[in-house]
């Protein structure tokens, strides 16, 4: 829920308070679920990588539409590291959608969300 609240977030102060939010989720997964392993159950991707995928796939746009960076590499080091191996999993690599594509879908959307709530 809090990565929706990031993407929907407006003002500064709510950008920020949805990125602290989404910053405790992060940390979370860094600490208690990641450890030294390559993937959430070891070395080959599992359910509950593919459960938390939308990560990896997702949080850099979001990032970029909303100006607000929240998965920093010195911050977030296993994280970061999960996220490019499962990227670069081919069968994760070979059905990831287009960035560029996502980027245009979702600014799109983010714009009308904007436009609405300052109408």
């Amino acid at each position: 829920m809090e990565f929706v609240a990031l993407y929907h977030a407006v003002g500064e102060e709510e950008k920020e308070k949805a990125a602290q939010g989404v910053r405790e989720i992060l940390r979370i997964i860094e600490e208690q679920a990641l450890g030294e392993k390559k993937f959430l159950g070891g070395d080959e991707i599992g359910l509950a990588d593919l459960a938390i995928g939308f990560i990896a796939k997702s949080i850099g746009v979001i990032e970029e539409i909303v100006g607000v960076k929240v998965l920093e590499e010195n911050e977030f080091p296993r994280l970061h590291n999960w996220v490019k191996n499962f990227k670069q999993n081919p069968a994760i690599k070979n059905n990831l959608p287009d960035p560029d594509e996502m980027l245009a879908y979702y600014k799109k959307k983010k714009e009308m969300l904007v436009e609405s709530v300052t109408a």
